[in-house]
């Protein structure tokens, strides 16, 4: 038996997705226009943050949906990788971006390059974008744990990364304003190795969904408990478990007495199946039943 998806749920990390894209669509303008108007390549690099942030998230709450449909002819397991795919793809604009970043720095604190125009409107901004990435981080963090979604659970990732990054663009153009212009491109440089860590973080766990990599010791117990916790086994020889996609197959053994007729060896599997698939981290569970 697989357990299916609730409706609310797919409704809630959809709208999560979209309502991430809105805030960082919001975020990329204004930061984009406080980077034109002072010059400062950290309120740049953040507003081009904003913006990938934009095209990711888009990515991710299509990946999302893909994600909730359930099995058919071509694709008999669901379409679970989709959400890891799209987190791994999130990464790899997140790895691109910093190293962006670090280049046009280098370039500005080796080959140099005019000091950045600071005033009281630019620092609104920048304050305003770190308020409504606090907003954004908690709201995402919330409906990921609820959710399971390892999509969203990259989104709220990310927020938390532009709340560093845009505290420190904040210190590079309070560094501008007194006098200390490399601060900008120092703080630039910071914000991009923030940036290329957390897209490592976001690829290394995605790769072991994608790749069929077998849950943690905790998560295994957990499903032996699940299946042990059935009345009438007498040992479980088997048990093994890998992703698909961001929730687990498991695959667990049980032997029981050689008595148990056929009706109630049925049930007991279908009774450990059960069980093992009420985790949250199983999408499916496979039952083979031996006789002693």
């Amino acid at each position: 038996m697989v357990l299916g998806i609730p409706t609310m749920e797919v409704k809630d990390s959809g709208c999560a997705g979209l309502i991430a894209f809105l805030i960082n669509l919001f975020l990329f303008f204004i930061k984009l226009f406080a980077g034109i108007l002072s010059g400062s390549l950290a309120i740049l690099s953040d507003a081009f943050n904003s913006f990938l942030d934009m095209l990711s998230y888009l990515l991710g709450f299509f990946s999302i949906r893909v994600a909730r449909q359930g099995p058919d002819a071509d694709h008999p397991f669901g379409h679970r990788r989709a959400e890891p795919l799209s987190a791994l793809i999130i990464a790899i604009f997140t790895g691109i971006l910093a190293f962006e970043i670090l280049r046009a720095a280098a370039d500005n604190l080796v080959f140099g390059a005019p000091a950045a125009m600071v005033s009281p409107l630019v620092f609104a901004i920048v304050v305003v974008s770190i308020i409504v990435k606090v907003f954004a981080y908690f709201y995402l963090r919330e409906k990921a744990d609820s959710s399971g979604s390892s999509t969203l659970e990259a989104m709220a990732i990310d927020s938390r990364n532009d709340i560093f990054a845009s505290s420190i663009v904040l210190i590079g153009i309070a560094g501008v304003y007194f006098g200390q212009p490399l601060l900008d491109d120092a703080a630039a440089v910071f914000i991009a190795i923030y940036i290329l860590y957390s897209g490592y973080l976001i690829a290394r766990k995605n790769i072991n969904y994608l790749m069929g990599a077998s849950p943690d010791p905790e998560h295994l117990a957990e499903m032996w408990d699940a299946a042990a916790s059935v009345k009438g086994i007498k040992r479980i020889p088997l048990l093994r478990s890998h992703y698909v996609g961001d929730k687990a197959h498991v695959e667990v053994g049980i032997v029981l007495s050689k008595k148990t007729n056929a009706q109630r060896a049925h049930d007991t599997g279908e009774k450990v199946q059960k069980k093992i698939e009420e985790l949250p981290i199983v999408s499916r569970a496979f039952v083979h039943i031996d006789y002693e």
